[in-house]
């Protein structure tokens, strides 16, 4: 089993969040959105190193564009 494709395109998306974050309170948002799709992960039975995989992935990265550039139009 893998871990859904959404799931992983929605981690990327609150990571960049996160990054870009600039206040407190938006930081913080963007960690508890973080912890929140973690523990979806982990709930599917997945561990630190597979989450950690997600970052690593650079197809994921394209994908993660196009569905970025999608979610735009």
């Amino acid at each position: 089993m893998e871990i859904p494709e959404k799931l992983k395109l929605e981690y990327l998306l609150a990571l960049d969040n996160h990054i870009e974050a600039e206040s407190k309170e938006d930081k913080e948002f963007t960690l508890k959105k973080i912890f929140e799709i973690t523990k979806e992960i982990a709930d599917l039975g997945f561990g630190e190193k597979d989450i950690h995989e997600i970052a690593k992935d650079e197809d994921l990265y394209t994908r993660y564009e196009k569905w970025i550039a999608l979610d735009k139009t």
